[in-house]
Order: structure tokens, then C-alpha cells, then sequence
């Protein structure tokens, strides 16, 4: 199934976060760019989502052709009867955007990255509320969304789930020859299915286990939990 997903807002204390300001206040001139820089990001994106819902068999997606990789994800599924694979991106006018600002203001550039990190957090976080909300209004539960490159699941896993979904020719959505997604502001998730309730985590960067060791954070970008 292929969306048009609602991206309704950029969360400045996020953007800040992504800055590296965890725990601060944008001093004016910051937070006025940071604005700035949303509504920029905001204006450009043309967001886009497929997912399929696939049984769980012993952990393992059926009638998938690879296993989800790591000790993490299956305790994650445990219990799941189902599992929704998403993927998610801002489209290829935010791509441009970026590369053409980093040309010409490195500063205003990682502003705007994060701006879009925080975009397509928001356009998951809101299928994720609109799915959990069918869900459980039919006595059924989600789990969180579970990213490649989470724990020990390996990020090489992203070519699978966009493989899987057919996310070229639905949502125009590529893995590089070295395992970026083009456009970079996208995200591939799997969530659990279960008929019982499950524990929620904290989301977002700064309540990640994986906070401090994380190479994707440093680099600017995200695992989309």
C-alpha cells in the first residue's frame, strides 16, 4: 500500500538535539534560522510511505526471502503474531535542497539536515499513531518501530526492506551500491503486531541505548526509532 503521509510539524527542541543542543535553549538568532529552516524543509518535502503486513512464523517474516538479522529484533517480535514493514521518505526535492545549500552554507546546510531528520521522524511517528489507533481500536497492539541499524540488527538490512516493499517504483525510494538510501531523509521500520499490550520505549535519539556509540547520530542521521 502506498500513502501520503501527514507531516504536520519540525519539533525545534528536536532539531536542537540533532544539533547537538540536548538539554539547551537556542540562543535567538538560532532558533529564528531553526524556523527559518523548517518552513523551508516543510515547503519542499513531498512525502511518501508504502508498507506491507506480513505473519510471523517463529520470529521470521513469511513469505519473505531473508530473515531479520540480530538477537535484537526477535526479542523485540516476541510474541508478535504479524509484522508491518514501512518505509518512509521526504522525496528527492529536500535531497536537492540539501546538496545545493551545502554548496554555499555549510552552516545553514546542517540546519536544514536536521530540519529533515526531524521531518521524516514526524512523517513515521504519525503512521505510527494512525496504524497503533486501528490496531487497537480492534483489540490488537503494536510494538515500536525497529529500524536496520538498531541494536545488532545490521543497517545492510535496509536493501531487503526496499527490495521487499518495491520502494523504487512506489515511493521512489533507492539503496546506493554502499548502502545509502537516496533520498538520504528516508526510513525503513518494522513493527510487531500482538494480541497483547506491549511495552512502550521512550522515542527518539536521546533515549536510545545506542546514544553515545551511535555512528549514524554522528553523522547526522538516523535509524528512525
Amino acid at each position: 500500500m502506498v500513502l501520503l503521509p501527514r507531516l504536520d510539524k519540525i519539533d525545534s527542541d528536536e532539531v536542537l538535539l540533532y544539533l547537538g543542543g540536548a538539554g539547551k535553549s537556542a540562543p535567538p538568532g538560532l532558533a529564528a534560522e531553526i524556523r527559518a529552516c523548517g518552513l523551508e524543509i516543510m515547503d519542499a518535502a513531498r512525502p511518501r510511505l508504502t508498507y506491507r503486513i506480513f505473519p510471523l512464523e517463529d520470529g521470521a517474516l513469511r513469505g519473505a526471502e531473508f530473515p531479520l538479522v540480530g538477537r535484537d529484533i526477535r526479542r523485540h517480535l516476541q510474541d508478535c503474531t504479524h509484522a508491518v514493514l514501512m518505509a518512509a521518505t521526504l522525496g528527492p526535492d529536500v535531497e536537492t535542497l540539501l546538496m545545493r545549500t551545502q554548496v554555499t552554507d555549510m552552516a545553514r546546510a546542517l540546519i536544514l539536515d536536521s530540519c529533515a531528520s526531524t521531518a521524516i521522524e514526524n512523517v513515521c511517528d504519525n503512521f505510527e499513531g494512525e496504524l497503533r489507533a486501528q490496531y487497537e481500536a480492534r483489540g490488537q497492539f503494536l510494538t515500536d518501530r525497529f529500524s536496520p541499524g538498531y541494536g545488532d540488527m545490521p543497517i545492510e538490512q535496509q536493501r531487503d526492506f526496499c527490495d521487499l516493499l518495491d520502494t523504487r517504483r512506489r515511493i521512489g525510494l533507492t539503496v546506493s551500491q554502499s548502502g545509502i538510501m537516496l533520498p538520504r531523509k528516508s526510513v525503513t521500520a518494522v513493527l510487531g503486531v500482538s494480541d497483547t499490550p506491549r511495552t512502550r520505549r521512550s522515542a527518539g535519539c536521546a533515549n536510545c541505548s545506542m546514544f553515545e556509540n551511535c555512528s549514524l547520530r554522528k553523522s547526522g542521521a538516523h535509524c528512525g526509532t
